[in-house]
């Protein structure tokens, strides 16, 4: 069965705070079609993933967090972060 690529939508914001945090588009693209776990925020509607980068600008911060909308053929990236696994605690993620 073919592996069916994801088309990566990147608002303005997480544009900005990308370029802002050393996040590349190649580091989004491995969190969106590949996660460590997404999870679903009630409160604001939208979902969360999570994965290790290889090489983090900040190696005390070394996961990647994107908050998106639902993952189907297309998915809308709001913005990305990195963090450390206090961080991914707080947010929500419990497979750390």
């Amino acid at each position: 069965m073919p592996v069916r690529k994801i088309r990566i939508i990147l608002t303005n914001h997480c544009k900005a705070r990308a370029v802002e945090r050393y996040v590349t588009t190649q580091d989004i693209s491995k969190i969106i079609s590949n996660p460590v776990q997404t999870i679903y925020d009630e409160e604001r509607q939208n979902y969360k993933s999570f994965g290790k980068a290889e090489k983090p600008p900040y190696p005390e911060q070394p996961y990647l967090v994107a908050i998106h909308n639902k993952i189907n053929t297309s998915v809308r990236v709001i913005t990305v972060m990195w963090t450390d696994k206090g961080g991914l605690k707080i947010i929500g993620f419990n497979k750390i």
